[in-house]
């Protein structure tokens, strides 16, 4: 996964971008992905580990250690397709080897499996910051920019904000709608961007537990 393979778009271009929009999907989708996938992860962990005294503890341990693998490399696919949107190297589901019992034997001993296993206890938590974080940014942009259009439509009645400042807003309240709606212009880029930033690391993240490890 290339990290820096697109040059940023420009301050408002990011608008029109449409890597912008998928990054943005992705980062919102995040949240129900990592939540999944850290579910998996921790009931898969419990199950191998309370199972391992077991004759069966080997074969389940060896399922949830490829279904890790399999999520691993639906991962890294959805952010190649909504992210990075570059070809290049992609996770293989198991270790090469010249038999499917020495693929498996190696998928225990290999690095990546427990980077990988890593990569998706990490998905929830990142996911919830990067959704909590872009809808609140995303829900003050819009409503900085709905300010100058309910106070042109007069679908709010008499305009007013309450500021400690005083009563500034009440007495000037076109320029107080004005420089509302400019503060949402200058945010809903910036969100943008924010999120093409969090995406980039998300590639970061993903190239090093995923890809290289």
């Amino acid at each position: 996964m290339s990290l820096l393979a697109q040059p940023h778009p420009g301050f408002f271009e990011v608008l029109a971008s449409r890597r912008a929009y998928t990054t943005l999907l992705y980062l919102l989708l995040s949240m129900a992905t990592g939540i999944l996938a850290f579910t998996y992860a921790v009931t898969g962990l419990a199950l191998s580990l309370g199972l391992a005294i077991l004759i069966i503890g080997l074969p389940v341990a060896l399922l949830f250690l490829l279904g890790a693998r399999l999520l691993s490399v639906a991962e890294a696919h959805l952010l190649r397709i909504l992210v990075d949107e570059e070809d290049g190297e992609g996770p293989a589901l198991l270790p090469r080897g010249e038999g499917l019992v020495d693929r498996l034997r190696a998928l225990l001993g290999e690095r990546r499996t427990w980077t990988s296993l890593l990569y998706l206890l990490l998905l929830m938590p990142l996911g919830i910051a990067y959704f909590t974080t872009l809808v609140s940014l995303l829900a003050a942009s819009f409503g900085l920019l709905a300010v100058p259009v309910a106070r042109l439509l007069h679908t709010t009645g008499t305009f007013s904000l309450d500021l400690s400042y005083g009563g500034w807003a009440l007495a000037h309240p076109n320029s107080a709608a004005l420089l509302c709606g400019l503060a949402g212009l200058v945010l809903l880029p910036l969100t943008f961007h924010l999120a093409m930033l969090l995406g980039r690391f998300q590639i970061w993240l993903a190239g090093h537990l995923l890809v290289k490890a």
